[in-house]
């Protein structure tokens, strides 16, 4: 059996890369990569060369890792998203918080996960310029569906540069009732709200 498949998944999600972007870095298309990680095809063989020297080379500094071990081993609830709204990271807390089973959802995106609502509010909260560097923080409100009912989440979103340029955002997320829910939609005027960093300079000014 071919360990292709179960190395390309494994390398792509300990570098916290989408499908896409590790495609990007290769010179493949997507669904090249997609074919290797459900073990369809496997890589050429310049190509597998390029996977390992990606692997042993490492696209990651120690802060970089250092971040992912953070989010992953956090008190409080925490995820940690790249572009595209992919999950490179989600914790347990996080899990129990928003009323899901344990699941690994790293390399998923959160699009087509929790429903029609989440997936507007995360176009809308990825239109903000988030991953493009221009915002310094931003909060999100949610609801999802869990097997209990309907669950209003709020998420207190920052980004983390990498190493490599890409954008991530470490997201705290916090469970709050309905009546709550609804105040801070009329206090942030819609699910999403956000801070550009010149607005923070003018507060530290």
């Amino acid at each position: 059996m071919s360990h292709w498949p179960n190395f390309v998944k494994t390398l792509r999600l300990r570098c916290g890369l989408s499908q896409a972007v590790l495609a990007e870095r290769l010179g493949v298309d997507q669904t090249a990569v997609s074919r290797w990680e459900r073990g369809l095809d496997e890589p050429r063989l310049s190509v597998r060369r390029a996977l390992i020297d990606f692997d042993r080379a490492g696209w990651t500094t120690r802060q970089d890792q250092v971040v992912r071990a953070r989010v992953r081993n956090a008190f409080w609830p925490a995820s940690l998203v790249g572009p595209g709204a992919v999950f490179l990271e989600i914790n347990t807390p996080a899990m129990a918080e928003a009323g899901l089973p344990a699941a690994d959802l790293r390399g998923r995106p959160i699009y087509g996960l929790f429903g029609p609502a989440v997936d507007d509010v995360t176009e809308r909260w990825e239109a903000t310029g988030i991953f493009r560097g221009e915002i310094a923080m931003t909060i999100s409100l949610n609801t999802l569906h869990s097997a209990q009912g309907p669950v209003h989440v709020k998420t207190l979103d920052t980004p983390h540069f990498t190493s490599d340029g890409e954008i991530w955002c470490v997201c705290e997320i916090r469970r709050v009732a309905a009546s709550q829910f609804k105040d801070e939609i009329e206090r942030y005027g819609g699910a999403t709200f956000q801070v550009p960093f010149d607005t923070l300079a003018d507060q530290n000014g």
